[in-house]
């Protein structure tokens, strides 16, 4: 177990790695070892003990750092590190609401298109939003509510 447990550190100091990432990296690694699940499962529990990795920090700080994206794009980040869908979206439930992000990003973008047509800045805008990973219908209340403060043809 020494071998295996030494590998987990070198992979853990290297990046952090959620629990399922860490269990796959270390399966290929050492696939020709028998039993190598149960061993595997028994680094991952010293790990845990040691608080050496932690599948809460690693999502909450993945949702922070992606947190001016959509939660589209923040679920498809959460779910290559291996979390099930459950987790994703507790996490993604503790960050500000998707419009409100959303609404933010907008608002910067708006001060690079003064010279723009309001017509050119909502397809520009939609655009924007929706590359971020933002839901269709939250690109659409950003427009609208950026529209009812008359912003659309103020933006600056």
């Amino acid at each position: 177990m020494s071998n295996l447990f030494n590998a987990a550190l070198k992979h853990l100091s290297a990046k952090n790695c959620s629990t399922n990432e860490l269990k796959s990296i270390l399966e290929k690694e050492f696939s020709s070892i028998p039993n190598i699940d149960e061993k595997i499962e028994k680094t991952i529990v010293r790990l845990k003990e040691l608080h050496l990795i932690n599948d809460n920090y690693i999502a909450s700080s993945q949702a922070q750092r992606y947190q001016h994206k959509g939660n589209r794009f923040i679920a498809q980040k959460l779910q290559q590190k291996g979390f099930d869908d459950e987790f994703i979206d507790d996490t993604i439930q503790s960050l500000p609401s998707e419009f409100e992000r959303a609404l933010a990003e907008a608002r910067k973008k708006i001060r690079s298109m003064a010279s723009l047509e309001p017509k050119a800045k909502e397809n520009k805008l939609l655009r924007f939003l929706s590359s971020r990973g933002f839901n269709a219908s939250t690109c659409y209340q950003v427009l609208n509510e950026l529209k009812d403060i008359d912003a659309v043809d103020e933006y600056t």
